[in-house]
């Protein structure tokens, strides 16, 4: 698909499309997974397809399939079968088709892509005449999705409709999840420009809000707010905007449920607003309100979010338009309307491809050459990439330093003023009293803008050339130290390239600050689950979750800070051997202060809170979102909602290591880690590490900020990753003497 990433299209090249098949609760249940090659479990394999089912695997069947979390699209439908064996007997089963996604694509996107899929699969033209047929059909066509990693489909046979009485034969499920912060998400998946009416279903211990709004991104001009469970779950009402004027209310003690789902209809024809509880619409209302003439305006958009006290699980449903007996006009239009949305969604992705390299480059200039061949564009794309770029310098996010050379600008957005960051030819030469002591590396973006929110009276010099290696510095102060933080330039793709960049950066750092006695490297990596082992006891100070933090401390008996295990391969037919090096600071200075940390956690966690949620206030202006994601699935070790929100941040100190020999093989990757003390992953740091030892910095410490269960590069969780990591930092700086 020309709209995805450039990521994506890489993974596809090494991937299989995997089916199992099993029972669940009395159902049979088909899973396809888009699977990388190098993760396939042979001895599962039943059978390895050829010819035209090239790149197709089907499994031995299961006694049960490992959980993956909620699902982000469903699709409901009753199929009605003939038995030929038993004389044409007919039969009616439920079906479920569930989807997941991987990338960052907006929801409208997914919702199309597995709406798409759905109509190729059913197309009446080429229709499967049995199962087996289904199940080919559905496992070829998933090839050319790449967008969607997982389908399942679920059959039950019935002898009754859905559930919901009335409710026709096919019907899409948008699932939302709202984190506990109060902030509105809209849901252009869920079209409701054209309708006067909608159903859903919600999970949450207390105050649900929708907001039905006539501007999209606006909920504080023309909308209307509807709070479902107020005040402790015992009142409801309908208010003016957000947080507006209270126009009515009802008591409705324990309407909602933190366990279960609820059914609930919001209807806006004619002017009257109307709240009921259940599917169907009429019955269970308890909200009413004739909106006044002075506030009457279209709803085009929805919105919905969770108090503070809560997260909110939403699912809405629709009909899945059938088309076949429409007017050829009606069809014509919705087709280039659908088009439409494509190109809009294209251009999307396209922008936000760009970008995303630009923050890796940075503070390196690119050409737009390069970002054509980098970000898999057509030189026929050359005007698109100037209308993006156009937007994005409008809205403060990236600038053009000469003609043809752009570059990401430091700042998060339009609110960013320029004379916080200097463009200079070369660096000006410090006061021995402002030079810094203490330097701070970071890789990505997010992670330098995270560090940069912990400095104060900062500012920001970018040595920029049109050519070659680019270097940003930001100095200020922590506490009574003057402190310079730095991003190091990536080349996504080339890891050798970036390597050799991230060394010479460092290399320069040191050089330019000759007063530097102490280094941090700042940024996101992977945790080390103790729930991969069930023989090892999981305890609150050694156990490592999603927003946890990882400080490099020698363990296992050893000096050993970090690990890099360089090579593996097998000596014999069971023996394994492999080569690894280790690092580590000489000055314990830091360390002393990581261990006082740990003694007095409770006090220090407090101070860490705190710094999380000032960085948070300053760091909302960027485009980055720093909020901690509230809802997680519960797959690879990873701790379910509730544990994420109920666990405050930890800091677990212990090794790090870079060990991607055992990328293939999970069971020796964490037996690795268990032997050596490892608690987090991350990708390939050594080159920073050779920096510092060839310079003679014999002062450093590594902190990680825990995003995912493999190297870090869960985007969603990078930003609070990064911004955890860089408050951990700043404890430390804090209390330096």
């Amino acid at each position: 698909m020309d709209e995805q990433g450039d990521s994506i299209l890489k993974m596809a090249e090494s991937e299989e499309i995997v089916m199992t098949a099993a029972k669940r609760d009395g159902k049979a249940i088909m899973r396809l997974e888009r699977t990388f090659t190098s993760e396939i479990d042979h001895s599962k394999v039943h059978h390895v397809a050829g010819g035209p089912y090239k790149g197709i695997l089907i499994n031995k069947t299961s006694a049960g399939l490992v959980d993956v979390g909620p699902a982000e699209g469903r699709l409901e439908f009753l199929a009605y079968l003939v038995n030929e064996g038993k004389h044409n007997e007919c039969l009616q089963d439920h079906w479920t088709l569930k989807f997941w996604f991987r990338g960052t694509e907006d929801g409208l996107v997914k919702k199309n892509t597995y709406t798409d899929y759905f109509q190729e699969l059913m197309d009446p033209a080429d229709f499967p005449k049995d199962y087996v047929c289904f199940i080919k059909k559905a496992l070829v066509l998933l090839r050319g999705y790449s967008v969607i990693k997982r389908v399942e489909l679920q059959a039950q046979q019935t002898n009754c409709p859905s559930p919901e009485d009335v409710i026709p034969p096919i019907r899409s499920f948008t699932t939302v999840f709202t984190p506990a912060t109060n902030s509105f998400r809209f849901i252009p998946e869920v079209c409701i420009k054209k309708k006067s009416f909608i159903t859903f279903k919600v999970k949450a211990a207390c105050d649900v809000r929708v907001a039905l709004s006539s501007i999209y991104g606006d909920v504080n001009r023309k909308a209307h707010e509807i709070v479902i469970g107020a005040e402790g779950n015992t009142k409801s009402c309908i208010r003016e905007c957000t947080n507006g004027t209270v126009r009515t209310e009802s008591m409705t003690m324990n309407i909602l449920s933190n366990e279960n789902f609820r059914y609930f209809w919001i209807n806006w024809a004619n002017h009257h607003l109307e709240v009921g509880r259940g599917a169907q619409y009429g019955y269970g209302r308890f909200l009413h309100l004739h909106v006044l003439p002075k506030r009457q305006f279209k709803v085009n958009c929805l919105a919905v979010a969770t108090s503070k006290s809560t997260t909110g699980h939403w699912e809405f449903a629709e009909l899945l338009a059938d088309h076949k007996e429409e007017d050829p006009e009606v069809e014509v239009g919705r087709i280039a309307k659908r088009k439409r949305i494509r190109d809009q969604y294209m251009w999307l992705s396209r922008k936000y491809r760009m970008l995303h390299f630009l923050e890796d480059a940075f503070p390196n200039v690119v050409k737009v050459e390069d970002l054509v061949s980098k970000c898999k564009m057509k030189v026929s794309d050359l005007f698109v990439i100037a209308v993006v770029l156009a937007e994005l310098q409008e809205r403060g996010l990236v600038k053009e330093v000469i003609e043809g050379h752009w570059m990401r600008n430091h700042g998060g957005g339009a609110t960013q003023t320029e004379d916080e960051v200097k463009l200079v030819k070369v660096m000006p030469v410090l006061s021995s009293r402002d030079q810094p002591t203490i330097a701070i590396v970071t890789t990505l973006f997010c992670e330098k803008l995270a560090v940069d929110a912990m400095i104060e009276d900062k500012t920001t010099f970018v040595k920029c050339k049109t050519e070659g290696e680019s270097q940003v510095y930001t100095t200020g102060r922590i506490g009574k130290h003057r402190v310079v933080s730095t991003k190091l330039p990536r080349t996504p793709g080339d890891v050798e390239a970036s390597n050799i960049a991230a060394g010479n950066s460092v290399t320069r750092l040191l050089g330019t600050f000759s007063k530097v006695e102490h280094v941090f490297l700042v940024g996101v990596g992977g945790g080390v689950s103790k729930q991969h082992d069930p023989d090892d006891p999981v305890t609150s100070d050694d156990h490592v979750t999603l927003g946890d933090v990882v400080v490099s401390m020698p363990s296992n008996g050893t000096n050993a800070m970090y690990t890099k295990c360089f090579i593996r391969e097998n000596i014999g037919e069971e023996s394994l051997g492999y080569s690894s090096r280790t690092w580590h600071s000489h000055d314990e200075t830091l360390r002393r202060i990581v261990k006082k940390m740990k003694e007095k956690s409770v006090e220090d966690m407090k101070h860490l809170d705190q710094l999380i949620k000032s960085a948070l206030v300053q760091l909302s202006v960027t485009d980055s979102k720093f909020q901690k994601p509230s809802i997680v699935p519960n797959t690879s070790g990873e701790s379910s909602p509730e544990d994420l929100s109920e666990r405050g941040t930890t800091v677990v100190c212990g090794a790090i290591a870079s060990i991607s020999c055992f990328d293939d093989d999970e069971s020796l990757k964490m037996s690795f880690a268990k032997s050596n003390e490892i608690k987090a992953f991350d990708k390939d740091f050594e080159a920073v590490l050779e920096s510092l030892e060839g310079n003679r910095n014999e002062s450093y410490l590594m902190i990680r900020g825990i995003a995912d269960f493999q190297y870090g590069g869960r985007k969603e969780w990078q930003p609070y990753a990064s911004l955890v990591a860089a408050a951990c930092m700043k404890t430390i700086i804090s209390v330096l003497k």
